[in-house]
């Protein structure tokens, strides 16, 4: 807990309030942007003395999305969590080592386990205050532009994706520790991210199109998917949790067991 402790005061001091900052320009933005696409008169605007708009061809286009809808729209874009992950592998990973901090305080009697664990720990809370924040600023910007939101189901849809999240986390604190360079451990996890699934995919479709059933366990699909839950089966929720779930067991322990035998230099 006092490692915890320690992480929380150091990461409130410094630059972390920059991501959350982000995060919530990044809602209001996009909320701005699909409430000006559905209700400024486009045509009217590009082509002079041009056919408006009647006004039941207006009332169509701004009944195209609910903010329910539009909210669902944007905690689908997962790339924007994904993203601002890094900042906390590198201001509670990175840092710890390049600046010796972390050998000071093995050397101090502090064990890995709880090293690893606490930095874990932390990473999954930062975390899941990142997916509240943006959530709600989602909630509030596409109330406010658009109306109509069902804050109910948005909060639903942020739960549903959180177990999800937190196994991203893990896999990304894995891959901090077996890539020691900070630079590499960023693109790697990026191009994990990015293009792992769907490489994966296409090399199943050409040589193993018997085995769709590793499509199933892929995680990162699942996530966007979960933003809007009333398009999904009972069935397809339980088993993306239960994925998530699984990937933060599978990716915590391999952590554990690598930063146990990690020379720290």
């Amino acid at each position: 807990m006092g490692l915890m402790r320690a992480d929380t005061y150091r990461l409130t001091k410094g630059k972390m309030w920059m991501p959350f900052a982000t995060l919530i320009i990044i809602a209001i933005a996009v909320s701005g942007l699909i409430y000006l696409a559905l209700n400024v008169d486009w045509i009217s605007l590009s082509a002079e003395g041009g056919t408006e708009l009647t006004t039941a061809d207006k009332d169509i286009l701004t009944q195209m999305l609910t903010g329910t809808q539009v909210a669902q729209i944007m905690l689908s874009f997962t790339i924007v969590l994904a993203m601002a992950f890094i900042s906390i592998f590198s201001n509670l990973w990175s840092i710890e080592f390049s600046a010796g901090v972390a050998k000071n305080v093995l050397v101090s009697g502090v064990s890995r386990t709880t090293f690893y664990f606490s930095k874990l720990a932390t990473g999954w809370a930062v975390g899941a205050l990142m997916l509240v924040v943006y959530t709600m600023a989602i909630g509030i910007s596409a109330q406010l532009f658009v109306g109509h939101l069902d804050f109910g189901a948005l909060v639903l849809s942020m739960l549903a994706q959180l177990p999800l999240y937190l196994a991203l986390i893990t896999i990304g604190f894995f891959l901090f520790i077996i890539i020691p360079k900070e630079s590499i451990a960023i693109v790697t996890y990026i191009l994990v991210f990015l293009f792992s699934e769907t490489i994966i995919s296409n090399l199943v479709n050409v040589f193993l199109p018997k085995w769709t059933i590793i499509k199933d366990m892929f995680l990162f699909n699942k996530i966007g998917v979960m933003s809007d839950l009333s398009t999904l089966s009972q069935h397809a929720i339980t088993t993306n949790i239960l994925t998530g779930i699984a990937y933060m067991v599978i990716f915590t322990i391999l952590g554990w067991l690598v930063f146990r035998y990690k020379e720290i230099k």
